[in-house]
């Protein structure tokens, strides 16, 4: 490849995502906003065979899994180095890291290209499979983070372009709707949950404890199969049980068919609001979200309805399905509030003006 080329008028969105991607919905808010934009998931960029062989290489000596680690990270990139090629974006939004190596963001930025990581994970918390996340993350023009409590590590990292905003929601993909009679029968409940069980692990187990906490009202849980390892030590849980990963628009549509969905997060978020609270907020569905701090910030008017205890959200759990008028006005005031300010489409807006 030439040592520069003219980037074009052109933002890419690199993801890497399947069920929600996120990633495709900041793209489509940037076309909203009238930016020319191609969305890529790396993983169509190449032989899918690799990434199948690198998640079974932890199973050989360390030498030998970094080999085949590195060959894989090298065989991603290559694919993305010629795709660049072809299409020499002027703006690149990295969501976390990408697979994207430190060595490819200098030669885009060698280019002209401007590169942008939006954060999805704190990149200083230890994550075994994003090697270089914070490297990339250094290198980057500016970087979009949803969380305050990541500030003053990226500020100590020397990051001078720190732009902090809400994940929002795509509500073109969360709105209400009425359900059908098979949807009914597969989703209605009183309280229903979506995601991963993070396996064996604190994550997991705090996860488990939260939702073991209204396990015996009418609850569904739908999930992977790492949710197994922990009915041992929860066994009420397997009872609500489905395995099943959900795209958006199925969480979509089991959210119409639920009245409440407890949120609770996963250990690497500080203060910040995740993005299933604007989901489930654009949906309708009345939401009962572990407190962060950045609550207080985005939702003034106590739009957001928090726990901070796992007694607490029992107590308010049951408070709520007694009291359905007030659950309702509320899950009407959040949605208003999210509509109005935290649509991916006016998040990216005020993106783009700082970018």
């Amino acid at each position: 490849m030439p040592n520069t080329l003219t980037p074009h008028n052109l933002y890419w969105v690199l993801g890497e995502q399947n069920l929600g991607p996120l990633e495709f919905y900041f793209a489509e808010a940037l076309k909203k906003n009238g930016f020319n934009v191609n969305y890529f998931n790396i993983h169509e960029l190449y032989n899918n065979n690799w990434k199948k062989l690198s998640g079974y290489s932890h199973r050989f000596p360390r030498k030998y899994d970094n080999l085949i680690y590195d060959k894989y990270l090298k065989v991603v990139n290559n694919a993305l180095l010629n795709k660049y090629k072809e299409e020499k974006p002027s703006h690149i939004f990295i969501y976390n890291d990408c697979k994207v190596l430190p060595s490819t963001i200098d030669l885009f930025k060698k280019n002209g290209t401007k590169i942008i990581v939006f954060l999805g994970d704190d990149p200083n918390y230890l994550l075994p499979g994003k090697k270089t996340f914070v490297l990339n993350v250094m290198k980057a023009d500016a970087v979009i983070t949803p969380d305050t409590g990541w500030i003053d590590n990226l500020k100590m990292l020397g990051i001078k372009k720190i732009i902090f905003s809400p994940v929002g929601t795509d509500a073109s993909v969360f709105y209400p709707l009425d359900p059908d009679e098979d949807s009914l029968r597969k989703f209605k409940s009183d309280i229903i949950f979506i995601g991963t069980g993070y396996y064996m692990n604190s994550w997991g187990i705090k996860r488990a404890a939260v939702l073991n906490a209204v396990s015996d009202l009418d609850l569904k849980l739908f999930g992977d199969r790492s949710w197994y390892e922990l009915f041992r030590y929860f066994p009420a849980l397997k009872e609500k049980y489905t395995e099943k990963s959900l795209n958006s628009g199925e969480v979509n549509i089991a959210c119409n068919c639920s009245k409440i969905y407890p949120v609770t997060v996963n250990s690497g978020i500080i203060n910040g609001v995740t993005t299933r609270v604007f989901d489930c907020m654009s949906s309708g569905i009345f939401t009962i979200s572990e407190y962060k701090k950045d609550f207080d910030l985005l939702f003034t008017d106590k739009e957001a309805v928090t726990f901070k205890t796992i007694s607490e959200l029992r107590d308010k759990t049951e408070y709520y399905l007694k009291n359905e008028n007030e659950r309702k006005e509320l899950s009407q005031k959040a949605r208003e509030i999210v509509l109005k300010k935290y649509t991916l489409e006016s998040l990216v807006k005020n993106i783009t003006g700082q970018i």
